[in-house]
């Protein structure tokens, strides 16, 4: 058997893995929209708008099982290939290991190009799609439009800013209300607590260590209080929803970050290098999981050649494990969104860089 087609073996042995990983780990991570679904269910809602959602709920499912599937698929496939002394027989024929792997290499390749069309256009208009069904099954909730870590246009004059939510309870707050015609007032608190008024059609905030700025036409300066209420009212719509920045495809979000500045003309610098900030970083973030499908299999295939164990669930279970690992250091990046100095979008590579480098290493020890 020629190094060609040995090298085609293991690129179609590869492919045939991945396409059951693939079935295995969409179905996992497709679990939150399982209940979902089977909540609509349970309420009488008809079946037509149900597959909608669970349709619309597949592309943020792929996003995150194409890499992980072509973890597990290498730690398979090269662990049994090493098992059965198949990747010695081949290294015994001459065949470095970079000529063994070149087929998954082409493979995962070809992935990471179908994940960069998925996670920038195909994602963001299935979420936009299934939040829309949603919203026409059912009353939205002012409190459904709050928005953590990000600035959002809650209505065309108000523009707010909510650090953390956790039910009723709000901090970090930052709002620019335009309501009042020709004057901008700024609020900022600490902490506070947000609920419904008007039958759920009102949005109401009762705002901690505040400060108003400007307090009114009559006092143009800044004016610290220990309680303010706040209520905006007419939110609460059945049948509408509104799209935010995960909705946009990454060419709507470049064009949003070009014209920032009049989009949120009422938000300071500091605010505005925030949302920059929060616009770059999901532009980044989407490129990155893409890519993380060829750094993960570069540490995967050394991994599963040194592990010589015939056992699938030591596989699954250290593709959890790896994948887990580059996920958190994810998370990390992300919590860093509202620290624009600190660079989030770059840091979000930083994941498919290191264990990009760490696999070359340990691929080139193999060879």
């Amino acid at each position: 058997m020629g190094s060609r087609t040995l090298d085609r073996y293991v690129g179609l042995d590869f492919l045939l893995t991945f396409v059951m990983a693939m079935v295995f780990v969409t179905f996992a991570t497709s679990i939150g929209a399982v209940f979902k679904v089977m909540d609509l269910i349970a309420r009488g809602v008809p079946w037509v708008p149900i597959v909608k959602i669970f349709l619309y709920s597949m592309p943020t499912s792929i996003v995150m099982a194409i890499p992980l599937g072509c973890l597990v698929s290498c730690l398979l496939i090269y662990g049994r290939l090493s098992d059965d002394g198949e990747v010695m027989a081949m290294q015994t024929l001459g065949l470095g290991l970079g000529t063994i792997i070149r087929s998954t290499i082409v493979v995962v390749v070809g992935l990471v190009i179908l994940s960069l069309y998925i996670n920038h256009e195909v994602e963001p208009r299935a979420h936009l799609w299934r939040r829309t069904e949603q919203a026409r099954l059912r009353s939205v909730s002012p409190l459904d439009l709050i928005e953590e870590g990000r600035f959002f246009h809650i209505t065309p004059q108000v523009t707010m800013y909510i650090g953390h939510r956790r039910d009723d309870r709000i901090k970090d707050v930052r709002i620019y209300d335009s309501r009042e015609p020709g004057l901008v007032r700024e609020i900022q608190a600490h902490h506070g607590r947000v609920y419904e008024t008007g039958e759920g059609k009102n949005l109401a905030m009762d705002l901690v260590n505040a400060r108003i700025n400007p307090f009114s036409r009559d006092m143009p300066k800044a004016v610290y209080v220990d309680k303010w209420a706040l209520e905006i009212e007419q939110l609460g719509q059945k049948g509408s929803y509104r799209p935010d920045e995960e909705d946009a495809r990454s060419t709507e979000l470049w064009a949003s970050l070009r014209n920032l500045r009049s989009e949120y003309a009422e938000l300071d610098e500091k605010d505005l290098a925030i949302q920059r900030s929060f616009i770059l970083f999901e532009i980044n973030r989407r490129s990155a999981m893409a890519f993380s499908s060829l750094a993960l299999i570069l540490i995967g295939i050394p991994l599963g050649i040194r592990s010589h164990r015939k056992s699938t669930g030591i596989g699954v279970a250290l593709s959890l494990v790896i994948f887990l690992a580059f996920y958190m250091t994810t998370l990390l990046a992300q919590s860093l969104v509202k620290v624009p100095a600190a660079q989030p979008h770059l840091l979000i590579w930083l994941p498919v860089v290191i264990f990009g480098a760490l696999g070359i290493r340990l691929v080139r020890r193999k060879d």
